[in-house]
């Protein structure tokens, strides 16, 4: 989706041919489930996208994935069968979406065909289902037209067994009485670039900035059309997900008993008890590799050996022996994590706010794994990210642009990297 929203959701989006990338999944989530603490990064797919690869695209750190069924009743994904394959083959979680087309389209004709498409691909109580709501720029005729949009929602509704979702822009919501749509616990996926077109990548972007009244809160963020994601070529959609594998499966109508965890399978040295029995520097590369998640659940597996394991972590990439905290120059120090956010960091040491630490960037929102971010001083300096001078290990979901900035063009040239610049977790990096 192709959103201009460049500083503010206000901004007015350019209108876009069907063959460009969609606004596709607006996950927009049962309002019978509060939002929770953990969440998850994946992609939104449509023809624009191809074919791609999804054991590349999970190293990336994609968890889900929502693909482009139909656009009204006329129009297929020609590529919608390889891209579920794809998300299929690697545990990729599954949702499905239907570009709304009520210029051409009853809402009931359309959802019939979108259910119709859905269940062909075996997606009826496995995907989430979700209307793509943007017909025109905000405040178009269309877009007003919010009557549509709840007749293909209780259609879907009950002919999916699941609330369905909606996707909009934040500029969107403010311009149609939204009230009757949220009543039927339609969730909410909001989209808005804050950054602009300006390259990104699969990362937590925190809180939603933009106000989603009458919804109570949005279940997703797409922040960004311009992410790089490995095993997808060219721009995608990037979104983050206020909920875990467990949450999905609740929007999706799928037991809850088939899933665990946040799409991370705990690897298969673990005890009963959760505490890996692996010595310490194995598990760390474990870590590493992305095997054990992000936090909190890297916590939970990893039990009474947490403490142990992310030291060595954080030394690794951090490129130093030193400790992962301490006190520099009389402030505090803590070496980022992969997955850590500032406000994470602040609370777990008990030195809050979050704004009143120092980090390299400037900007507490723009953090890498191996910076030494500082609270009571100004002496937070990158240690290990950003610095052609030390090793870096890759971790998932990271790509060039996130370790080095940038800087990046200068490290695909060292490491010997090549067009599509692919790296993967545990990879050495100079």
């Amino acid at each position: 989706m192709k959103i201009l929203n460049k500083s503010h959701p206000k901004h007015k989006r350019l209108p876009r041919d069907w063959r460009k990338p969609f606004a596709a999944a607006m996950i927009a989530i049962c309002m019978i489930v509060a939002p929770v603490a953990s969440a998850d990064t994946g992609v939104d797919t449509a023809s624009y996208q191809g074919c791609w690869n999804g054991a590349q695209a999970k190293a990336a750190g994609v968890n889900f994935a929502f693909i482009k069924l139909n656009q009204g009743t006329g129009y297929v994904n020609p590529y919608a069968n390889c891209q579920l394959d794809a998300a299929r083959s690697a545990g990729i979680r599954e949702g499905a979406y239907d570009f709304a087309s009520p210029q051409t389209s009853t809402p009931e004709a359309e959802a019939d065909k979108f259910v119709s498409e859905a269940r062909a691909r075996g997606m009826v109580g496995r995907a989430i289902p979700v209307l793509d709501w943007e017909p025109s720029a905000p405040g178009g005729y269309w877009g007003k037209q919010t009557w549509w949009a709840l007749r293909w929602v209780n259609r879907v509704k009950a002919t999916w067994g699941v609330n369905p979702m909606i996707y909009m822009s934040a500029a969107m919501i403010p311009t149609g009485d939204w009230s009757a749509v949220v009543a039927t616990n339609a969730g909410l996926w909001v989209a808005g670039y804050p950054a602009g077109y300006t390259g990104d990548r699969l990362r937590n972007p925190g809180a939603v900035p933009y106000s989603v009244s009458p919804w109570p809160f949005a279940a997703a963020w797409q922040y960004s059309s311009s992410g790089s994601v490995g095993g997808i070529s060219g721009a995608v959609d990037v979104n983050w997900f206020y909920g875990d594998a467990v949450t999905w499966a609740k929007y999706a109508g799928a037991p809850a008993s088939s899933v665990t965890s946040n799409a991370t399978t705990p690897p298969p040295n673990n005890k009963t008890n959760g505490a890996p029995v692996a010595d310490a520097n194995t598990l760390a590369s474990a870590v590493i590799r992305g095997e054990y998640g992000n936090d909190p659940q890297r916590r939970q597996l990893l039990g009474s050996r947490y403490a142990e394991v992310m030291a060595i972590v954080n030394r690794r990439l951090a490129g130093s022996s030193g400790s992962v905290s301490g006190n520099n120059g009389g402030a505090y120090c803590v070496v980022v994590s992969s997955g850590d956010t500032m406000s994470a960091i602040a609370a777990r040491s008990g030195r809050t706010p979050a704004s009143a630490w120092s980090v390299p960037s400037g900007n507490i929102n723009r953090i890498w794994p191996g910076q030494q971010v500082c609270y009571g001083g100004s002496t937070a300096s990158s240690v290990g990210a950003h610095v052609v001078t030390t090793s870096h290990v890759v971790t998932a979901g990271e790509s060039l642009w996130k370790i080095y900035g940038s800087g990046w063009p200068a490290a695909a040239q060292r490491n010997g990297l090549r067009a599509p610049y692919t790296i993967y977790p545990g990879q050495v990096l100079h």
